[in-house]
């Protein structure tokens, strides 16, 4: 080998190592960058995750408070049901009385007409 040819090697030998020195570096600096994008990722993921709780438990919270207002009204509702029933009963038996009366009233004045 001449001494221009092994002068050559080395100058392709430097070269390369340059190249794989900056392809190196890039390689470090996406990383880098990765590693902070990984970062901010994994913090937006547990700031959400945070807030997914706090407003589940203000949803537990709300729905113990219906539930606490709905209760009085189921009840206020089955008394209301059972009223009315009571007072259809008596409608219906009420109504069988002026039947009876008016079937008698209807007999009189079929027999004095």
């Amino acid at each position: 080998m001449t001494d221009e040819e092994r002068q050559r090697a080395m100058d392709f030998i430097v070269e390369q190592q340059a190249q794989f020195s900056v392809n190196q570096q890039k390689g470090e600096q996406r990383i880098s960058r990765l590693e902070r994008i990984l970062k901010l990722m994994v913090r937006a993921g547990r700031r959400t995750r945070r807030q997914l709780r706090e407003l589940d438990e203000r949803c537990e919270q709300r729905f113990a408070k219906l539930t606490d207002a709905l209760t009085p009204l189921a009840d206020a509702q089955k008394r209301t049901e059972a009223s009315v029933a009571r007072t259809d009963a008596s409608v219906a038996h009420l109504t069988k009385r002026i039947d009876a009366l008016v079937d008698i009233v209807r007999s009189e004045r079929n027999g004095k007409s």
